[in-house]
């Protein structure tokens, strides 16, 4: 049976906690001789319906480094661009390549792409959920603080598709996570089936005190600058500021996916400040997109 990756609940808590034992893994072995290839040989199709730095960077780095050979499809430069059906475009994949990883705003694309390609197929981003991006924020945790249990962690501003995954991530590793937004802007309820038990507030302080990692992400996510001036209006109360900062733990730690708007949804002085872990994030993208990519190739289906 083949392992996609659409949300963490493909790893389940097993799952995720071996990720970010193997990511640790090869964060260490980096630039050694014992650093594994287990994908020499292979190829791995990365394919972006969307802008990416991070993403887009750690993955091909990631192939590279893994053995396989990276194939970078940005959605101009293929069929899909044309309107061939994404099944089709699944099944000429799933003969070519060893592995599949997918950035498009629509969840349902991504999942047909899953359902119709005999090769793994990764979640690089929808409109829905980032697991990726939230793999690498556990691991700069971890990194940081030693563990990622017992910690008080609070997102605060829009409900996005990164926020969604944390909520998934909470419910399956049992974390203390508190989300805070404003009327409109918060979960819904499909989102908190996920949760096992996410508190959910429209105070950002309220989340803020005594937390240790604290959480947030733009405030106008791609595809919604039409209604960019009343989510900055619905959002301004949830920047994250030195001000904000001081009723969380001592040695709070700040989390934000990035591209940032200093000024915005966070200060420069807390973005680039000493708890930042965002940047640390970054580097994680890498060990993480490693461990996935080798956990998914472990159990990829040969093309009938």
């Amino acid at each position: 049976m083949k392992r996609d990756l659409i949300s963490l609940a493909d790893l389940g808590a097993p799952g995720v906690r071996e990720i970010l034992e193997e990511s640790s893994r090869l964060e260490r072995l980096r630039g050694t001789a014992a650093h594994p290839r287990p994908l020499a040989g292979l190829s791995v199709a990365l394919l972006f319906d969307l802008p990416s730095t991070r993403s887009r960077l750690a993955l091909e780095v990631a192939a590279v480094e893994l053995g396989a050979h990276p194939i970078v499809i940005t959605g101009e430069a293929s069929q899909a661009s044309r309107g061939e059906p994404i099944e089709d475009t699944a099944r000429v994949l799933g003969r070519s390549v060893a592995l599949v990883a997918c950035r498009t705003p629509k969840h349902t694309r991504l999942t047909a792409l899953a359902a119709a390609c005999a090769a793994p197929v990764i979640n690089a981003l929808t409109r829905k959920s980032h697991p990726l991006q939230v793999l690498a924020d556990l691991h700069a945790v971890r990194a940081a603080r030693g563990r990622v249990d017992g910690l008080r962690y609070a997102w605060l501003g829009d409900c996005t598709n990164v926020a969604r995954s944390w909520i998934e991530a909470a419910g399956l590793l049992g974390l203390d996570f508190t989300i805070a937004s404003p009327a409109g802007y918060g979960p819904g309820a499909a989102d908190l089936a996920l949760s096992g038990g996410v508190t959910v507030t429209e105070d950002p302080h309220a989340a803020a005190a005594n937390a240790d990692v604290i959480l947030t992400d733009t405030w106008v996510s791609m595809g919604f600058e039409d209604s960019a001036e009343g989510r900055h209006q619905a959002l301004s109360p949830y920047r994250v500021t030195r001000e904000l900062l001081a009723g969380a733990a001592p040695g709070v730690n700040v989390l934000h996916c990035l591209p940032a708007h200093r000024g915005e949804e966070i200060d420069a002085d807390v973005l680039d400040g000493p708890g930042s872990l965002v940047w640390d994030a970054v580097a994680a993208r890498l060990h993480t997109a490693k461990a996935v990519l080798a956990w998914a190739a472990a159990a990829r289906v040969p093309a009938a």
